[in-house]
């Protein structure tokens, strides 16, 4: 096992000190794809895709790390499935060997982690969103962003579109209180100890939204890989009693 814990701890350390003026280096996570083909009784080759218009880069030989990715309404499973490093880059593709450490083998949506190369970026709230590939949409599904737009945000893009999260979960939650039909429970505990949850939710700020998303960039686990309504998530969020990252 200390091999494996190596592996990951060179994954993480190596970020540090490998940077040269003009670019950063950073991890990423990324589901991987239904490809895959297996070597032998625990090496499986898996496939992500990187488009070609992010501007990140993946070396050949670069060490991954594949984890389970948290589904609603299955186990509640994120743990580490094996290690292994690229092997192979075509185009958008890229291929890595996977050394598994479980019974279960590589599946599709797994997320791979691996340290990518990129041009000096900004790198707030939504750079780490992307980092830990948590995607957010409206009430109505629509990304407040593409994925390739967040690479070259600045400071008021950033805080523009924290804006408009706000915005949506207001929006939101006086829809639900409107139609009816849906207690509008009160919250216990948190920050929002004894209120109404779409009360709440109405009177939201920037902020509150801020406080919300360092908790999920600090504890990605349930988050990362997966497409969710912000609306939604910072509900959830009210009704577990704010968790926060202590700064």
């Amino acid at each position: 096992m200390s091999r494996i814990f190596y592996s990951f701890l060179f994954l993480i350390s190596s970020i540090a000190g490998n940077a040269q003026k003009d670019s950063m280096d950073a991890i990423f996570t990324f589901r991987i794809a239904a490809y895959m083909v297996k070597l032998d009784d625990s090496t499986t080759v898996i496939q992500i895709a990187m488009p070609e218009s992010w501007p990140l880069r993946i070396s050949e030989k670069q060490i991954g790390v594949l984890k389970h990715r948290y589904e609603p309404g299955k186990d509640f499973d994120t743990t580490m499935i094996g290690y292994g490093r690229c092997y192979l880059i075509k185009g958008e593709w890229h291929y890595f060997s996977i050394k598994r450490i479980k019974d279960r083998g590589p599946q599709q949506g797994d997320l791979l982690l691996t340290k990518c190369k990129m041009p000096k970026a900004y790198t707030g709230l939504l750079f780490d969103l992307a980092r830990n590939g948590i995607s957010l949409t409206k009430v109505d599904e629509v990304p407040f962003y593409n994925s390739t737009e967040v690479f070259y945000f600045g400071p008021a893009t950033e805080q523009s579109i924290l804006d408009s999260m706000a915005a949506d979960i207001r929006y939101t939650a006086k829809a639900m209180a409107d139609q009816g039909g849906i207690p509008n429970q009160i919250i216990s505990g948190g920050i929002y100890d004894g209120k109404k949850l779409f009360d709440a939710m109405q009177a939201i700020t920037k902020k509150d939204v801020e406080k919300f998303l360092k908790y999920a960039i600090a504890r990605p686990r349930m988050y990362a890989g997966n497409v969710w309504k912000v609306s939604e998530l910072f509900a959830t969020w009210m009704v577990s009693k704010t968790p926060e990252v202590i700064e």
